[in-house]
C-alpha cells in the first residue's frame, strides 16, 4: 500500500438533520489531518459518497427520508473499508444489533462528549487503516476454511458451537481461558472469535490486552457470547470490536446454532 494514503488529509462525512449537531462535531474534529464535508439528509450524503472517497462516515439515525442505517448500509456497499459512526438520541439493543450487524465501527448516544468522541473518531480511522494494511486474503475473507475458536465457559453452550463450526466445514478450537485465546490472537492462529462478553469485560491484564489486540487486528472477527439481552450487552459488544452478539437461549438447539453460524462466519464449501 501507498505509505503516501497514511499522511493525507482523512476525509470525513457528517450527516445529521440537525445543524446544531455539525457545529458540535466540526468544532471537535476539525484540526490538520482532518477534512469534514456536511449533509443535511440521506439524500445528499449518498449523492457525495457516489462522487468522491471517504474515510469515515458519522451519520445521524434518525435522518428523514433515507435513514442513517440505510446511508451506512451505501457506504459499505460503495466501500467496504469505509469507517463508520451512528449517532443517536435513543439507544435500545435492538438498534444497537442492527448497527452492529451492518458493520457500525462504534456507537455514539447524544448528547455525547466531545473528549470521548475525538478518542472513538481517532479509535475507529486506527482501526481501519490498520485493517488495510493487511495481505488482501485475509482483509478479502477468501480463506474458505476458518479457523474459530471458541471460549465460552458453560460446556452445553460450548459443544453447540464446536458441532455447529464443524458442521459448516470450519475448524473449532476450543480455548479454556483468556490468555489462550490472547497467544493465538498474537500469533495470528485464529480468524474468528466467539468469546463470553464477560471475559472482555474483565478489569485484568490479559483481558486488556485482549482487548487492544483486537483493535489492531480487525482481521479477526470477533463474536460475543452474552448472558442475557439488553442494552448494555449490546453495546457493550460494539465497542469491544464485535461483529455480532449472540445469547445463551439462542444456543439451545443444534440447528439453531448452526443457522446463526452460517449467517455471520459462512460456510467453507460455498464457492
Amino acid at each position: 500500500m501507498d505509505e503516501s494514503i497514511d499522511k493525507r488529509p482523512k476525509r470525513i462525512l457528517v450527516v445529521d438533520d440537525e445543524r446544531i449537531v455539525w457545529d458540535v462535531i466540526s468544532n471537535a474534529l476539525d484540526k490538520p489531518g482532518m477534512y469534514l464535508v456536511y449533509a443535511a439528509d440521506g439524500e445528499e450524503a449518498i449523492r457525495l459518497l457516489l462522487q468522491e472517497p471517504f474515510d469515515l462516515l458519522i451519520a445521524d439515525k434518525n435522518l428523514p427520508g433515507i435513514t442513517g442505517l440505510d446511508v451506512i448500509r451505501r457506504a459499505k456497499a460503495t466501500d467496504s473499508s469505509m469507517a463508520t459512526l451512528l449517532i443517536t438520541a435513543y439507544a435500545s439493543r435492538e438498534s444497537a444489533e442492527e448497527a452492529m450487524a451492518i458493520g457500525v465501527d462504534d456507537y455514539i448516544v447524544k448528547p455525547f462528549d466531545i473528549q470521548e468522541l475525538q478518542e472513538m473518531v481517532t479509535e475507529v480511522l486506527d482501526r481501519r487503516q490498520e485493517l488495510k494494511r493487511l495481505p488482501e486474503v485475509e482483509k478479502d475473507g477468501s480463506q474458505l476454511v476458518k479457523r474459530v475458536m471458541i471460549c465460552e465457559d458453560r460446556e452445553s453452550s460450548r459443544q453447540h458451537l464446536v458441532n455447529g463450526v464443524s458442521s459448516l466445514g470450519h475448524k473449532p478450537l476450543v480455548a479454556s481461558s483468556i490468555s489462550e485465546v490472547l497467544e493465538a490472537v498474537r500469533k495470528k492462529e485464529i480468524d474468528v472469535l466467539i468469546c463470553d462478553l464477560a471475559h472482555m469485560q474483565r478489569d485484568d491484564a490479559e483481558a486488556c490486552f485482549l482487548r487492544s489486540t483486537l483493535l489492531v487486528r480487525p482481521d479477526i472477527c470477533f463474536i460475543a457470547v452474552a448472558a442475557e439481552r439488553g442494552l448494555e450487552n449490546a453495546v457493550g459488544a460494539i465497542h469491544h470490536g464485535a461483529r455480532r452478539v449472540v445469547y445463551r437461549p439462542m444456543l439451545v438447539r443444534e440447528d439453531k446454532t448452526k443457522d446463526m453460524l452460517l449467517s455471520m462466519i459462512g460456510d467453507s464449501r460455498e464457492g
